[in-house]
């Protein structure tokens, strides 16, 4: 996962402790990298007592998301995810338009997920920046938190990590057209009432003929 940092002075202790604490409630051995700004601070590796107890929060612009989502293709396991920590004021300012690092997300296929914390007298939230890291959560199938500081939140979130599975298919169109296609997946009511939820891409781009 990658996460922003924290601006001096520290906030929330949930805050500053939100890394290390979703790694310990990972699969143990997950490697991990932390991305501030535009810098790896942390490179790959499996020891979390390695992640920075202070670092700058910033807002994680689009020039941050994909930095991690091109960091994430050097990761050792086959499932990987991005985990964005930010503040209301995230997801502005980058140099990268929106729409080619959403295309970028989609094409690599990695889950997106965001924890927007909101710390006390913040100023007022980004809403186009915000808008912005929620349809990147949309279309990779990952979350979006948007609350206070919680370490609840970043344990919830590795835990239900932890008991998901893949499912994968053969589309039936074999056209290799490079048009965008849609995914939907429904569920089926359990007999023992257990809820289940699913986290689905909203859709991928088929692959185009080689010219």
């Amino acid at each position: 996962g990658a996460g922003t940092g924290f601006d001096d002075p520290a906030p929330e202790p949930d805050l500053r402790e939100c890394p290390k604490t979703f790694m310990k409630n990972m699969v143990p051995g997950s490697e991990y990298f932390v991305l501030s700004g535009d810098t790896v601070t942390t490179p790959y590796t499996s020891n979390i007592e390695l992640i920075p107890k202070i670092f700058r929060l910033s807002g994680a612009s689009s020039d941050t998301v994909y930095l991690g989502l091109d960091v994430l293709k050097e990761g050792a396991n086959s499932r990987r995810i991005l985990l964005v920590i930010t503040n209301p004021q995230g997801g502005g300012g980058g140099q990268l338009q929106n729409t080619y690092v959403e295309r970028r997300a989609i094409t690599q296929g990695y889950q997106v997920h965001v924890m927007s914390f909101t710390p006390p007298d913040v100023a007022l939230p980004n809403h186009e920046g915000q808008i912005f890291l929620n349809e990147i959560v949309e279309l990779t199938g990952g979350t979006f938190f948007a609350g206070t500081p919680s370490s609840t939140a970043c344990v919830n979130l590795a835990r239900d990590l932890r008991v998901q599975y893949m499912i994968g298919y053969h589309s039936t169109n074999a056209e290799k057209d490079g048009k965008w296609r849609r995914l939907s997946v429904k569920l089926n009511p359990q007999d023992d009432g257990v809820k289940l939820k699913a986290l689905i891409r909203r859709g991928y781009y088929a692959a185009k003929e080689p010219r």
